[in-house]
Order: C-alpha cells, then sequence, then structure tokens
C-alpha cells in the first residue's frame, strides 16, 4: 500500500483506544497524539492516519462506527 494521503482527526479520549484499535485491524497506519482544549478544556486525542487514494470513506465510517458524540451539561 502506497501512502499518499494524510487526514488528522480530533476524537475524545473515551474513543481512542476502539478508534486506533479498528483502524489498525483494517490496515491503516496510525498515529495518536495526546491534546486538549475547545470549549470545555476535555481531554482529546488527535489521530495522524496515513492512507491511500481512495481509501477516505472507508477510514470515516469506521470512525462513525468506533466514535460517539456525548453531551455534557453546564451547571
Amino acid at each position: 500500500m502506497t501512502i499518499d494521503r494524510l487526514m488528522t482527526v480530533v476524537i475524545q479520549v473515551q474513543d481512542m483506544d476502539a478508534a486506533v484499535t479498528a483502524l489498525t485491524r483494517a490496515g491503516y497506519y496510525v498515529t495518536q497524539l495526546a491534546s486538549s482544549g475547545g470549549f470545555l478544556g476535555s481531554r482529546n486525542s488527535t489521530l495522524l492516519i496515513g492512507l491511500s487514494a481512495g481509501q477516505e470513506e472507508r477510514a470515516v465510517r469506521i470512525l462513525g462506527e468506533t466514535c460517539r458524540r456525548r453531551v455534557e451539561y453546564l451547571a
């Protein structure tokens, strides 16, 4: 596989293990960087995903299956 694309994804730290495992099993090269910030200062994980042309949609689908949206309320 020739890697000619780099996808940068910011996900919540709770989803990191499942996302990295699924992407790695699917044959993607993944590097994980710790990150934080945003409105609530929550911990995030930035993933750098190496892929070849035409694999973008599959990577997005895998991320959609392994990551979920969370709602937080402020008091």
